[in-house]
């Protein structure tokens, strides 16, 4: 029986991560990236004070069958004028959003290159954001409904025949639902999936040989 002791993990084994891990972070980095981007636009537009006229958007949207295509732009130009109007709010929240954004960029970062203590800050950074964004749902709910109800208005200049509803009644249906589906599916969603991934046994493993190969290597003369 060979009684000497093992030596430190080897690169081989540390390589062989989990790839429900890789690709949970991949998506958490997407996430971080996109909600970095938006938190930095929407203060960065709110400090300005460049607002798309809705009406305009929306009377350039109205030729046959050009709805869907009008809906994003309509919706998005409503929703900077709406927090336009309560800039004490909304600014600091995107302040917020985008460097909370930053802590997931960081986190995924981390993981995806195999540092043993990222497996604890990611966990934090999903959870932080996971809170943020039911916060924010929350508290810019009266808001929310004020920018859905302003572009279901401009709408109403939008003719297409191919419409099975009127474009304000499509608008404030689609609009509540793609702010439902982006908080469920992809604010809370992911960060969901990815602490799922980060908290199975394997993972565990890998970071627990990350950290014993770190220490062997320090250890050597």
């Amino acid at each position: 029986m060979d009684s000497e002791r093992p030596g430190p993990p080897t690169n081989e084994r540390l390589v062989s991560r989990p790839f429900y891990l890789v690709a949970a972070m991949v998506l958490v980095w997407i996430l971080g990236i996109q909600s970095l981007l938006a938190g930095a636009s929407t203060a960065l537009t709110l400090r300005e004070g460049a607002f798309q006229d809705v009406d305009a958007l929306a009377r350039g949207g109205s030729g046959v069958g050009e709805f869907h295509d009008a809906f994003v732009p309509i919706l998005g130009a409503a929703r900077f004028v709406v927090l336009g109007t309560v800039p004490q709010l909304a600014f600091p929240l995107s302040v917020a959003r985008a460097l909370l954004a930053s802590t997931l960029v960081l986190a995924s970062t981390l993981v995806l290159v195999g540092r043993p203590s990222s497996r604890s800050f990611a966990l934090q950074a999903l959870g932080a954001n996971a809170l943020f964004a039911i916060l924010e749902f929350i508290v810019l709910r009266h808001a929310r409904g004020a920018w859905i109800d302003m572009a279901a208005r401009a709408a109403a200049v939008i003719q297409d025949p191919t419409l099975p509803e009127s474009p304000v009644e499509l608008t404030r249906f689609w609009g509540f639902w793609v702010e439902r589906i982006k908080l469920g599916v992809f604010e809370l969603g992911v960060p969901i999936l990815a602490a799922f991934a980060l908290t199975r046994p394997r993972t565990k493993t890998y970071f627990a040989d990350a950290a014993a190969a770190g220490d062997g290597a320090e250890e050597e003369p």
